[in-house]
């Protein structure tokens, strides 16, 4: 008689990290929904804005590094625990925002402190903890969540804005979402596949320590910040952000600049989140059939193509909705592939660690791009030249990670001895 087969416990982990992942990070987007309607409502000029939401990514920067190393040490459980009651803390004092100092505190502190615990750096650990051999593949999906939530909530946060105010939806939509990152942290989260008896992947043992394919590196976090690889990683994480940080923070509002009305602004979100999603998906099997170095570069060719064409070509509607469409694609080939990768060339133990690194990058670096597009558009009159600024930085994380790709092909095989890619 043949044994049943179970479903492995992680396919239900990575259920759950979804979930958190297209809920979280509207704590981050939710000024990028409402920015219409808060500068009609409170007097207050883009760049006002733009500040808070550029330190919001200043200061999740900072959070992540401390972040990372909670889930390595305290688990990502307890992790999305705190997270969500600091998430629905941020939300309900978001929804009082009277003045300017309000908005840096709720929003760019505490919302920030709130996302950096719910979003990013603990989803793409852990499910790089639980899985090794479709490590790119669960990244991606896991990735691909606040993709999925941004096209799903943001057309209807703008609408739910312009039927009943931005502050009523935020109280409402912000207690529900930190409410099930709770529920989810509690009923389904575990650290690792060895805290419930279980091996990475479902397998049913341990790989061969004998098979140098098989064994894992593992490296302390010192170590691992010395190497090229590692290096030229944090330069592409942090460059590409800048271009990728002030689109996504300013999409909503350069549609309402091209003629369209507020309440359905949102949909240029949603142009942009949706094949962002779909690239994750596509960039995570990618990466794990074709390597991991050919395929981010490749993510990168893209969106320097489309912010190319933003700063030559956007004088529409459609011409932005085409833009978004190619910025999202192409950054999502490739940004759910760093987690993996890092796992591959220093091991499991300290992912979170070393995430949590490059992540402070993405966001001490990466954090200028919506004030830089707030001052562009406010000293030109239109967003255009700032796409000129995220064309550039979007092609010197194409250089870094095709650097990598060298130092893969001139044989070095990486700090493991494993391969790069």
């Amino acid at each position: 008689m043949r044994e049943k087969r179970t479903v492995f416990y992680g396919w239900w982990l990575v259920l759950g990290l979804f979930i958190i992942g297209a809920l979280a990070p509207l704590g981050r987007f939710n000024v990028t929904a409402f920015l219409p309607f808060m500068m009609s409502e409170l007097g207050w000029s883009r760049s006002t804005i733009g500040l808070a939401q550029s330190m919001a990514i200043w200061l999740y920067a900072f959070f992540v590094l401390v972040v990372g190393v909670l889930v390595d040490r305290i688990g990502s459980r307890k992790t999305f625990l705190i997270g969500g009651a600091i998430t629905i803390l941020g939300w309900v004092l978001f929804s009082t925002v009277q003045s300017p100092w309000q908005l840096n505190l709720h929003y760019g502190v505490i919302l920030a402190l709130a996302v950096s615990m719910t979003h990013y750096v603990p989803i793409m650990a852990t499910g790089r903890k639980w899985f090794r051999r479709r490590a790119g593949l669960v990244t991606g999906i896991t990735g691909a969540a606040w993709a999925v939530g941004n096209a799903v909530f943001m057309p209807v946060m703008t609408a739910m804005a312009h039927s009943y105010g931005w502050r009523d939806t935020s109280l409402i939509l912000g207690i529900c979402f930190g409410l099930i990152i709770i529920a989810i942290g509690f009923l389904l989260i575990r650290d690792t596949p060895e805290s419930i008896g279980l091996h990475t992947d479902g397998e049913t043992s341990t790989p061969d320590s004998g098979s140098p394919a098989e064994m894992e590196v593992s490296w302390t976090v010192g170590r691992a910040l010395k190497t090229a690889p590692f290096l030229l990683l944090f330069v592409s994480y942090s460059a590409y952000n800048i271009g990728m940080s002030g689109l996504a923070a300013h999409v909503v509002a350069w549609g309402t600049d091209l003629g369209s009305p507020e309440a359905t602004a949102g949909i240029f979100s949603t142009a942009f989140a949706a094949p962002w999603a779909i690239g994750c998906v596509a960039g995570g099997w990618l990466g794990d059939r074709y390597g991991k170095t050919r395929i981010m570069p490749l993510g990168l060719m893209i969106c320097t193509a489309g912010m190319l064409y933003g700063w030559l070509g956007v004088h529409s509607q459609q011409g932005l909705a085409l833009l978004a469409i190619a910025v999202g694609l192409g950054t999502g080939l490739q940004v759910s592939l760093y987690v993996p990768l890092l796992g591959d060339l220093f091991g499991r133990a300290h992912v979170g660690s070393l995430f949590g690194i490059l992540t402070f990058g993405y966001g001490a670096i990466g954090g200028w791009g919506p004030l830089i597009w707030a001052t562009v558009r406010e000293s030109s009159g239109h967003y255009n030249a700032a796409a000129m600024i995220s064309t550039a930085c979007y092609a010197i994380g194409t250089v870094a990670l095709l650097l990598v790709g060298r130092i893969k092909s001139a044989g070095d095989e990486g700090p493991g001895g494993r391969g790069i890619g």
